[in-house]
C-alpha cells in the first residue's frame, strides 16, 4: 500500500506520516509513502485509486488555524477522514559558517518566517530570502557560501555543516494537526466505536438548503438538547452566491451512548439540511 505525502520528505507531513505508520499502522514497512507538491496532488491522486491508497495532509495549526484548502477539498471530493495526528512544530537553524556573525543571508519557508520572527529579527544585516517548502531551505544552504535556513528540528541531526540553533521557535507550544484519509464517504456512522480511548472526534459540513433566520441557531440547539460537545465550528463560503455559507463542525463523542446520540441529531439536522459526515476516528 502507498500513502500520498505533502512532500518533500523531510517535511512535518513527512513526520507525520513517519509517525502514523510506526504508531497507528503498528509499524508495517509495507506502507510506503509517495511525494506531491500540493494538497490538491495529494487528494487527486487518493480519489483516482491509481497510485495511492491513503493519504495525509494538514488541517490545523495552533498558530495560523484551519488549512482553508485542505477544508474545501475535504467537501468536494468523495473521501472519509479516519485518523489524526499531532506533531509539534519546532525550527532549527542551520548554516554554513563557523560564526554566525559571517552568516549574510538565511532561507526561511514563508510560514516559518512567521514562525520564528523572533529569532530572525534578531539576525543583523542577514538578507531573508523566502523559499516555498522548509526542505527547499534545507538544501539551499549548500549551493551559496555564508547562508544559513530555518529548517524542521527533526532533520537537523542529518546535517554535516557550520554553526547549528537547535530551537528558534517563537512558540514552545505550536503544534500542526493531521489528518489520514481514504477514498469513499459512505455510511461513516455506521462504523464501531474506536476502542484506543474513550474520546471520538466526528468532522461534518452542514450545508443548509436556504438562508433563512435563525438557521445556525436550529442547528446548535440540536446538539445542545443532547448535551453534545462541540469542539470547533466555522462558517464557510458556499462559493456559489454571496453572503452563503455552509458549516464546518467537530464534534465530540465521549463513549458509544454519546455516538448514538450524535447520530440522532445529525438525522434530525438532515430534515432542513444537506450533512456530510467526514470521519469517525479516534482523538488526539
Amino acid at each position: 500500500m502507498k500513502i500520498a505525502v505533502l512532500g518533500p520528505a523531510g517535511t512535518f507531513c513527512d513526520k507525520a506520516c513517519s509517525d502514523y505508520i510506526t504508531t497507528d499502522y503498528d509499524g508495517n514497512d509495507q506502507l510506503k509513502p509517495v511525494y506531491y507538491q500540493t494538497i490538491d496532488e495529494v487528494f487527486e491522486n487518493v480519489c483516482q485509486g491509481e497510485m495511492c491508497d491513503l493519504g495525509i495532509v494538514p488541517i490545523e495549526n495552533t498558530l495560523d488555524g484551519y488549512v482553508q484548502r485542505t477544508l474545501d477539498l475535504l467537501l468536494e471530493k468523495d473521501v472519509t477522514i479516519i485518523d489524526e495526528n499531532l506533531i509539534p512544530v519546532r525550527f532549527s537553524l542551520i548554516t554554513n559558517v563557523n560564526d554566525i556573525n559571517d552568516l549574510e543571508r538565511l532561507f526561511v519557508q514563508f510560514k516559518a518566517n512567521g514562525q520564528c520572527r523572533k529569532f530572525i529579527n534578531s539576525l543583523d544585516k542577514v538578507n531573508i530570502v523566502s523559499t516555498e517548502s522548509n526542505m527547499e531551505s534545507y538544501y539551499k544552504v549548500s549551493d551559496l557560501p555564508n547562508s544559513g535556513a530555518i529548517v524542521p528540528c527533526h532533520v537537523v541531526a542529518d546535517y554535516k555543516g557550520g554553526v547549528t540553533i537547535e530551537n528558534v521557535t517563537d512558540s514552545p507550544n505550536n503544534h500542526t494537526r493531521f489528518v489520514v484519509f481514504k477514498k469513499n464517504n459512505k455510511k461513516v456512522l455506521e462504523m464501531e466505536f474506536p476502542k484506543k480511548n474513550n474520546s471520538v472526534r466526528i468532522p461534518a459540513y452542514i450545508m443548509p438548503s436556504t438562508d433563512r433566520p435563525g438557521i445556525l441557531f436550529e442547528i446548535l440547539e440540536c446538539f445542545y438538547k443532547k448535551s453534545i460537545n462541540l469542539l470547533s465550528i466555522m462558517s464557510r463560503p458556499t462559493k456559489q452566491v454571496m453572503g452563503t455559507y455552509n458549516f464546518y463542525v467537530e464534534i465530540e463523542a465521549e463513549d458509544e451512548r454519546k455516538l448514538e446520540a450524535i447520530k440522532q441529531a445529525i438525522d434530525y439536522i438532515k430534515l432542513n439540511n444537506e450533512v456530510k459526515v467526514l470521519g469517525a476516528f479516534s482523538k488526539i
